[in-house]
């Protein structure tokens, strides 16, 4: 099923391999979108509950300095490469 769908969209498939190597590599990487969702969940999937809105927002804003933080080691070590 898989291959008859790609052969009949082959097409409209191929056209990823046009770009250049480079810009195929960020199309291909996990989109930052999904993967700043899944690292809030992660943070988040651990609490059955929150005490309170204010302590649900105060994890997220947690979450998002730890998984900007790896972000910015992430940058700073393709520098140091």
């Amino acid at each position: 099923m898989v291959i008859k769908s790609w052969q009949q969209n082959w097409e409209n498939l191929s056209t990823y391999f046009k770009y250049s190597a480079e810009v195929r590599r960020i199309i291909y990487t996990t989109n930052p979108i999904e993967g700043f969702h899944r690292g809030v969940r992660k943070y988040t999937k651990t609490k059955g509950s929150f005490t309170s809105e204010n302590a649900l927002f105060k994890l997220v804003f947690c979450a998002i300095k730890q998984i900007t933080a790896k972000w910015s080691l992430r940058q700073n070590s393709k520098f140091l490469t």
